[in-house]
């Protein structure tokens, strides 16, 4: 063996290593390939870097970085959150759903927290500050050039026919004027009624702008609100839309129960023929007219409904008295009281009960009414049986075609020297 042959070889000794990372970057898996070669006393380095495709385990731990760097999860979270404030900055959306905006707050606000919490907590206020400018924009801009309604009030109009919604308009610095609406109105869970109605804040009181809408009740009407189902109307104005609830006691407008009574009056005495000491000197006739009660108790009154009365008062199959048809309006009865013979000719109904007082021309004070004479009977005014039919009429929408009726029945006759007047079960 030569010196020249182990000179070369020291001269030219080569050291070789191999190593392996992963790329920080991409997850690949890299083969460093490092080669030193030293000839003659100077080095030189030699690095060859092998990428190898990751595997699907590889694939996995890359998804597990990017969800264990709380950092990429908090501009994921707010990312999401500023969207979704842009959302739920809606008029329409803010008039239903009021809260829904705490949402992408509640987003933003955990977002700030991880990435104020990642970076040190460095520039705190300079990351605050562009935080709430996120969560604040949307806002801001829906405040500026969009607006949203609110129904404020429902007033019925004296006469009962109408209801004024009052709408104010609130936010919409730049936004249009309102021109317009469009009305829906729902009963029992459906719409029933609609229409595009002229709308224009145009009015002014304590509380600032406002405009009005007036809906006719006999365009929506569909029956009594009772028991259960209200009617709602909708408004939709300006990009918004409010709801409001109508007051059921104002539209309960449809009769459904009806009684009657004829009582006998009595006198004594010298208000008697000679032959009898207690005597039927006339008849007090009263019926009640309204809603529907439960068991025998009277119905209930209607302050607002619109119903003609006819009451007859029957003798065997002939009239004994046949009392002026009565047309009650908002609360109000009138009819042709024939020069006093019927009553003063109006009362008012409704308020304090369902009771129609039908007065003759003569006073009973201790009942603080005034009877009918049976002198004044159209019949005979005999012994027997006698029929007192209330009938009540209805015209659309208010009732159908068929009226609501009641009958009670009495015995007239005479034991003795007493006469007596007693409610039977039928003629």
């Amino acid at each position: 063996m030569s010196n020249g042959g182990l000179l070369e070889k020291a001269m030219d000794q080569q050291v070789d290593e191999r190593k392996d990372r992963i790329d920080p970057i991409t997850g690949a898996k890299v083969d460093e390939y490092h080669e030193t070669i030293t000839d003659g006393g100077a080095s030189e380095a030699l690095v060859a870097e092998i990428f190898e495709t990751p595997t699907y385990d590889d694939k996995e731990s890359i998804l597990s970085s990017i969800l264990g760097n709380r950092l990429y999860v908090a501009i994921g979270i707010g990312i999401l959150g500023f969207l979704l404030s842009w959302i739920f900055a809606s008029p329409s959306i803010q008039s239903e759903y009021a809260f829904a905006g705490l949402i992408p707050l509640a987003m933003l606000g955990g977002s700030f927290y991880l990435v104020w919490d990642t970076i040190g907590r460095k520039m705190t206020v300079a990351l605050a500050a562009a935080f709430l400018l996120m969560g604040a924009s949307p806002f801001l801009a829906s405040s500026v050039y969009s607006s949203s309604i609110t129904i404020a009030d429902g007033d019925l109009s004296s006469d009962s026919t109408e209801i004024s919604l009052k709408i104010r308009q609130s936010g919409g610095l730049l936004a249009p004027s309102i021109e317009s609406a469009d009305v829906f109105v729902s009963f029992d869970g459906g719409e029933i009624w609609s229409s595009s109605l002229e709308l224009s804040i145009d009015r002014e009181d304590g509380y600032g702008p406002y405009g009005l809408i007036t809906l006719q009740v006999s365009d929506f009407y569909s029956g009594n609100p009772v028991n259960g189902p209200d009617y709602t109307v909708t408004v939709e104005a300006g990009g918004s839309s409010d709801d409001y609830t109508f007051d059921s006691l104002e539209l309960i407008r449809t009769i459904t129960e009806v009684q009657s009574e004829a009582s006998g009056y009595m006198g004594t005495g010298s208000d008697c023929d000679s032959d009898t000491e207690n005597c039927v000197i006339g008849v007090i006739l009263t019926s009640w007219i309204g809603l529907d009660a439960l068991g025998n108790s009277r119905p209930g009154g209607m302050s607002y409904a619109n119903y003609n009365v006819t009451a007859t008062l029957m003798e065997e199959g002939d009239v004994a008295v046949q009392y002026p048809e009565i047309s009650v309006t908002n609360g109000q009865a009138n009819w042709d009281d024939s020069n006093g013979e019927y009553g003063d000719g109006f009362v008012t109904v409704g308020d304090f009960g369902s009771e129609l007082p039908m007065d003759g021309s003569l006073s009973a004070p201790e009942f603080d009414r005034m009877y009918i004479s049976i002198d004044d009977f159209q019949s005979d005014g005999g012994y027997g049986c006698y029929s007192f039919v209330v009938e009540v009429f209805q015209s659309a929408p208010w009732g159908g075609s068929e009226s609501v009726t009641h009958t009670a029945n009495y015995q007239y006759d005479k034991t003795g020297d007493t006469e007596s007047w007693n409610l039977v079960n039928n003629c």
